[in-house]
């Protein structure tokens, strides 16, 4: 049946004409008052034709200032380099125009020190090309001498450059020599000829090590790789799993698609850390090595179908962590050849939305990351005290914005308000997020206040989430408020009760559709069920025989000392079991290949 044509409303019209008009002015509005300022100050005339260049000029950087503020606060972050390169130049003559109209003399110094100036911002897009080359990249490889690794990020050269700019119009109002400009210029180009130098050096080395790679492999002799496809999330997502694949007592290595994960990679294990320059087959080919037998998944990367070509290898999906999100039963997990749960739960996430996957690739091996998480004491009489409030992040879509952190001030209010002492960890990423980051700070205000007004010792910031590990927020604290995350799950092996706030869905369907639910206190976003959940919690517990039961069925067998026996056990039996056939190679969409 053809498929009936959408109508488009007069009102649509108008939205989508106001955003590209939006884009537009956007892209172009720099670049236009920049230019109109340089125009009247190359035409001179009255005071306010000077004046109106002014205020056109600081306009301009306005806008880019705007646009870049994230990467100026921190210029880490990148997104500075060969940017609004249009407009920055246009701003440099306008402020050597400026400079030249306010102070006589020394003219020839000022126009060197702005043809300094105006060739470091022209350069700034072949340097980027220069610093972002693909490179081979290998790191604790015995045998094998890396590339250096870059002194420093190119967007600090650009944010010198902008700093350099308005300090030259701050000059300018007081009069300063010409001549300051100029050194203000050439004190810039030692940091361009080093990261120049650097490219040069580290190109002639990538050469030699993508020679030496395949040889030092094979005498390394790896028996499985940890395939790493994220640019971002290394330390709660590989960081999880790094020392349960160290305890297998095996060599292997890890290979990561993005050079900026290394740092934080090489961090965390001594394992052979490689990148290869060629992300295609070829550069790849020469890192799998015949010593080989598996390879470990901890992210769900579209990218990883690069990697599971090579059919000699037993691709293992981990994942990094054990939800109700969608995460945790995606069509792609068919693709591997085993995929390693928790428990029955996870088993049943995929049939119950319609994802087939053949049974015998089902492997239960428990939770290894709750063996550090103690049990409640039966026999504690004090009541409960502390809460540990761990909201998940809004997600990369609204159908899996699970965060309950838009209301996270309003719980922590009630926790304090209850007199009780708040551990509080978010999750990572809601610190990128601006408008979570609000709220984060909103929350730690609250409990900064509250701990200054009461002396109840609240824990939040680096203490509860980067000195902390999860198992110690768990142990620290006697009951827990999240969302739909692995922390539910997870906190199950503590016997401790804990509540789900219901963010996508409301009462049955909320626990229909998210099993875990089943076995928490379920605080509605609109907090109507918030005081009776903490009454619950803090007093008799009618849920404690749900948890029990559901703690088996979500976690495994394995659990406290134990927890990562199944793991382990489960490893070794394919890496000792005898070389699969090289068979056939797997295409990037997933089709098997000739």
């Amino acid at each position: 049946m053809p498929i009936p044509a959408q109508r488009i409303s007069p009102r649509d019209v108008l939205r989508r004409g106001r955003a590209s008009v939006n884009k537009a002015l956007t892209a172009w509005s720099p670049a236009a008052l920049a230019a109109l300022a340089v125009g009247l100050l190359a035409a001179g005339g009255t005071t306010w034709v000077w004046v109106t260049a002014l205020v056109a000029a600081l306009g301009a950087l306005g806008l880019v200032v705007s646009a870049k503020h994230r990467s100026l606060r921190d210029p880490r972050r990148g997104g500075l380099v060969a940017s609004f390169v249009s407009v920055r130049l246009l701003l440099l003559v306008a402020l050597g125009l400026a400079w030249s109209w306010r102070v006589s003399g020394g003219h020839g110094w000022l126009w060197a020190g702005v043809a300094v100036a105006l060739a470091l911002v022209a350069a700034e897009p072949v340097l980027k090309s220069m610093i972002g080359t693909p490179r081979e990249v290998v790191a604790h490889l015995p045998g094998v001498t890396t590339v250096a690794h870059q002194p420093f990020g190119g967007a600090w050269l650009a944010f010198w450059s902008l700093v350099a700019t308005v300090l030259g119009g701050v000059l300018v109002a007081v009069g300063a020599p010409g001549w300051v400009l100029l050194v203000m210029a050439v004190l810039q180009v030692p940091g361009y000829l080093r990261l120049v130098w650097w490219a040069l050096r580290a190109d002639a080395r990538s050469d030699l090590v993508r020679a030496s790679i395949r040889p030092a492999l094979k005498a390394y002799r790896p028996e499985f790789v940890v395939y790493y496809a994220a640019t971002s999330g290394v330390r709660y997502q590989l960081g999880m799993w790094l020392p349960y694949l160290d305890r297998l007592g095996r060599r292997y290595v890890v290979i990561t698609r993005n050079p900026s994960t290394v740092k934080a990679i090489t961090g965390l294990t001594s394992a052979p850390v490689l990148v290869p320059k060629d992300l295609g087959k070829a550069g790849l080919e020469q890192m799998v090595v015949p010593s080989m037998r598996a390879a470990y998944y901890v992210q769900g990367s579209p990218a990883n179908q690069t990697f599971q070509r090579y059919r000699q290898l037993t691709h293992i999906w981990l994942n990094h962590g054990d939800s109700d999100k969608e995460a945790n039963f995606h069509p792609r997990h068919a693709t591997y050849d085993k995929l390693f749960l928790s428990g029955q739960l996870g088993v049943e996430r995929y049939a119950n939305h319609g994802i087939e996957v053949a049974p015998h690739k089902f492997e239960l091996v428990g939770r290894p990351q709750i063996e550090a998480i103690e049990p409640a004491d039966p026999d504690r009489t004090t009541p409960p005290s502390r809460v540990l409030y761990a909201p998940t992040w809004q997600g990369g879509r609204p159908s899996t914005s699970y965060s309950s952190l838009q209301v996270g001030p309003q719980i922590v209010a009630e926790l304090l308000r209850r007199g009780l002492t708040v551990v509080f960890r978010p999750h990572p990423l809601s610190r990128t997020i601006a408008n979570d980051r609000r709220r984060v700070l909103e929350i730690v205000d609250l409990l900064k206040k509250d701990a200054a007004a009461t002396g109840r010792p609240h824990v939040w910031g680096a203490q509860a989430e980067t000195t902390w590990d999860v198992p110690a927020c768990f142990n620290a604290t006697d009951l827990l408020i999240t969302d739909v995350s692995s922390l539910a799950s997870d906190y199950l092996a503590s016997g401790k009760p804990f509540a789900m706030v219901a963010v996508t869905r409301s009462g049955e369907a909320f626990r229909r559709e998210f099993a875990t639910a089943r076995a928490a206190y379920v605080i509605e976003k609109d907090l109507s069920t918030l005081d009776e959940s903490l009454d619950a919690m803090l007093g008799d517990d009618p849920m404690r025989a749900a948890r029990e039961e559901y703690r088996r069925y979500c976690l495994g067998d394995h659990l406290g000392a134990h927890a990562a026996d199944g793991f382990v056990q489960a490893s070794l039996a394919i890496l000792d079991a005898p070389a699969k056939g090289k068979g056939k190679d797997v295409t990037e969409d997933g089709d098997e290949g000739a």
